[in-house]
């Protein structure tokens, strides 16, 4: 292994991004909707964290400084490839093609489109409501937390969710008035 952390041991590195790893890769890909992304930004999100290690300070929990890093990434990392992406989701990135137990073909199909047009529609939000909107609902972070990951206010957290919920009101009825 390259040269360790002095800071954190290899065994207490490989239970962090244990516990923390599934988390990272679902914003990630709630983020970037596709799956070779995700995986990159979560690559990049834990070699951000081993190496920022010997400066992460105990006055915030790990779980949020990681969630920092992560967003971070994500930002980085878009903006590359919004100019190389179209923002098209590859048939293999849905995971979510099976059909549940209680539905039908159609049910799944407007499932899907609703689920592809929610995600695509926070991704044209500003950057700062889609991500207070996708920690606080699609996280299920409490105020407190977003506010803690994002380093804002509490009450702007709660500004920038409610100006988010506006917006996707407005863009999924564009949405749907087209149909």
């Amino acid at each position: 292994m390259v040269n360790m952390n002095p800071r954190v041991s290899e065994k207490a590195f490989h239970r962090i991004v244990r516990e923390h790893s599934d988390r990272i890769y679902n914003l990630a890909l709630m983020k970037s909707n596709q799956v070779s992304i995700a995986e990159d930004i979560c690559q990049e999100t834990f070699i951000r964290v081993y190496k920022g290690m010997a400066k992460f300070r105990n006055d915030a929990q790990l779980g949020t400084w990681i969630y920092r890093i992560a967003l971070n990434v994500c930002h980085t990392m878009l903006k590359k490839e919004s100019g190389i992406s179209s923002g098209m989701i590859a048939l293999q990135d849905l995971s979510d093609l099976e059909l549940r137990d209680d539905e039908n073909v159609e049910d799944s199909f407007y499932r899907d489109v609703r689920a592809g047009e929610i995600r695509e529609a926070i991704s044209a939000l500003p950057r700062l409501q889609s991500d207070a909107i996708t920690l606080y609902y699609l996280k299920e972070f409490q105020y407190t937390e977003v506010a803690e990951v994002m380093e804002i206010p509490l009450n702007t957290v709660k500004s920038h969710i409610r100006r988010a919920k506006e917006n996707l009101r407005k863009l999924l009825m564009e949405v749907y008035d087209e149909t």
